[in-house]
């Protein structure tokens, strides 16, 4: 064989072996992509679930059990101030002397006019005694600490693309980065219809009615405030199809929600006012604030009550409340911190080995340590303490751009599947 013929035949030699190597390695890369653990449990959206607590929430007006712990604002503690005077504010909120919490009143009888703003009463819950157990997912951010974060750009791009709640806003005027100090956006299924609402703006105390008539006008409406269950409501005529209710818990605090979920929040700031908030790694609150607590610098936290609504399967290490929450602890860093709580500590210590396995399986995948985490999924302890497993670990800010942009293009595009045309419209 000639020379000619020898280097032709060694090149389609080698270019078949480099085609087959590249294949091999395209699949094993694929298969490394696609390896998922064995789980023995598959996640799912309940379409009859409430928004609410994992366990019933009281109603009744009856005594309560010991608050929060923690240190609490002088404006709550019920002494007199330097002047001699009693406080008349219970969390920033006037106190209301009507009590009648299943009486629609109307605050506004012409709703093209605008007269003072009435008080705004302390929630005043009677009727059931208790609501059923709910779940939820809330999603709290302090907006803040986001304006001055150098994540600003990402979190608020992540934030825009969450569409559904965005149309529950338009309208209104008000922009939620510039607006809000807290926000808190809760749902017990991604159901559009069971969204909720809450936060707290830093703007004048009349800013939230400007907001309603705002909205009201732009949609050819009048206003017309009503008291229900001791805080002063008004339809909010929001461009989803959902009729929707704006309560005003304090002068700086407000919740959007279904007329029918006002019960819930309200029982639910109660709840979480009464947890052991140490306990839970959240500061202190009282009132509307509790609503929207968070732990301690942190900037963003997700809260999973009713765990066990959203597995169909094996329970056994699935805890039934979950919460992650990140905070900046540095320039380029910021730390994670995930608090799971069981049903008993039999529970805690068998699901600590098998998250442990969990973690050790995607740490080798491929695209895990492309992505920079296998290192930090090596590293995570799972170690359990009574009922609760506690897990912190650090990521960068590469890091946390990397996850808030794939989340961002899931809900954009889940948005988009959801929103193809229909017989039913969109």
């Amino acid at each position: 064989m000639r020379t000619g013929q020898q280097l032709e035949a060694f090149s389609t030699m080698l270019g078949v072996v480099a085609s087959v190597a590249v294949h091999l390695a395209a699949l094993a890369y694929i298969a490394t992509i696609s390896a998922q653990f064995d789980f023995d449990f598959e996640l799912t959206l309940p379409a009859e679930v409430e928004f609410g607590l994992t366990g019933e929430m009281e109603m009744a007006a009856a005594p309560a059990p010991p608050r929060a712990t923690g240190a609490t604002d002088p404006r709550w503690s019920g002494e007199p101030n330097q002047e001699g005077e009693h406080p008349t504010t219970d969390a920033g909120v006037p106190l209301d002397p009507d009590t009648d919490a299943d009486t629609d009143t109307d605050t506004d009888a012409d709703p093209d006019t605008e007269p003072d703003p009435p008080p705004v009463a302390a929630p005043t819950l009677s009727g059931p005694s208790r609501i059923p157990p709910g779940a939820q997912l809330a999603l709290r951010v302090d907006m803040k600490r986001v304006r001055e974060s150098a994540l600003a750009p990402d979190v608020t791009s992540f934030l825009q693309g969450v569409p559904d709640w965005q149309l529950l806003l338009e309208g209104s005027g008000i922009d939620p980065v510039e607006d809000l100090d807290r926000l808190l956006v809760a749902t017990p299924n991604l159901q559009r219809s069971k969204l909720v609402l809450a936060g707290r703006h830093r703007r004048d105390a009349s800013f939230a009615r400007r907001s309603v008539k705002r909205l009201a006008r732009s949609r050819g409406k009048g206003v017309r405030w009503r008291q229900r269950y001791g805080v002063a409501t008004a339809p909010w005529y929001n461009l989803d199809r959902t009729p929707r209710t704006i309560a005003l818990l304090s002068a700086h605090h407000f919740s959007i929600m279904r007329r029918q979920d006002l019960q819930r929040i309200l029982a639910m700031t109660k709840a979480r006012e009464l947890r052991d908030a140490k306990k839970e790694g959240l500061v202190a609150a009282r009132g509307p604030d509790a609503l929207l607590s968070m732990g301690p610098e942190e900037a963003i936290s997700l809260e999973v009550e009713g765990v066990h609504r959203f597995i169909i399967g094996n329970i056994k290490h699935v805890p039934v409340r979950l919460r992650l929450a990140i905070r900046e602890t540095g320039p380029d860093e910021a730390t994670v911190s995930v608090l799971a709580t069981y049903a008993s500590e039999d529970d805690a210590r068998g699901a600590s080995v098998y998250w442990k396995k969990v973690a050790e399986f995607y740490s080798q995948q491929l695209i895990m340590t492309i992505a920079g985490f296998g290192k930090t999924l090596r590293r995570m302890e799972f170690a359990p303490d009574e009922d609760r497993i506690q897990v912190s670990f650090t990521l960068s800010a590469d890091q946390i751009r990397f996850i808030l942009s794939y989340a961002e293009g899931r809900l954009r595009g889940a948005a988009s599947t959801r929103r193809q045309p229909t017989k039913k419209g969109p």
